[in-house]
């Protein structure tokens, strides 16, 4: 027989109160054209799609040559700050982009890549022959390999057991 038991009412609470609202003080001089704003001008004026961390490649590349007042060292992590869309730094970065600077780098980068990958295999493989040049001329040919049996996973049968005459005298006893 089942008993009913009764639960607890649940505990009422107080409604959350909200969070006390923060004011931003907005000044207009505080405002950053960074690096998210470059693509998004690449986007509007050349129609052309690029992401943050790609330009951020090509800007590393011309800071190197001199083209952008930034030092490149490791390390150095602050953000790419610009005036505006007008400032002659982001001017540079569209005429570098629109002339397929980072596409051209990209390329160049896989071609060097490529090249070097080929160069170590090759020597890779040139170590392998003269190892085996070597092997082939101190040691005599190996006896070739035999195939071998599977070993049956089956137990053997088992053997009959032999009775003595000595222990059937034992059981008439």
């Amino acid at each position: 027989m089942a008993t009913a038991t009764k639960r607890p009412a649940a505990k009422k609470t107080a409604p959350a109160k909200p969070a006390p609202e923060v004011e931003v003080e907005a000044t207009e001089a505080e405002e950053i054209f960074g690096v998210a704003d470059v693509v998004a001008l690449i986007k509007t004026k050349l129609k052309k799609e690029t992401t943050t961390r790609e330009l951020r490649t090509l800007l590393r590349k011309m800071a190197r040559d001199g083209r952008l007042d930034r030092e490149i060292v490791a390390g150095n992590r602050t953000r790419w700050e610009f005036a505006g869309p007008e400032d002659p730094e982001v001017l540079a970065i569209l005429k570098a982009f629109g002339e397929g600077e980072l596409e051209q780098d990209k390329r160049d980068k896989l071609n060097a890549l490529k090249e070097r990958k080929a160069a170590a295999r090759a020597a890779k493989q040139a170590e392998e022959d003269e190892e085996v040049e070597e092997d082939e001329a101190e040691e005599e040919p190996a006896p070739k390999k035999t195939t071998t049996r599977r070993r049956s996973t089956r137990k053997p049968a088992a053997k009959p057991v032999e009775v003595d005459e000595d222990d059937e005298e034992l059981e008439e006893d």
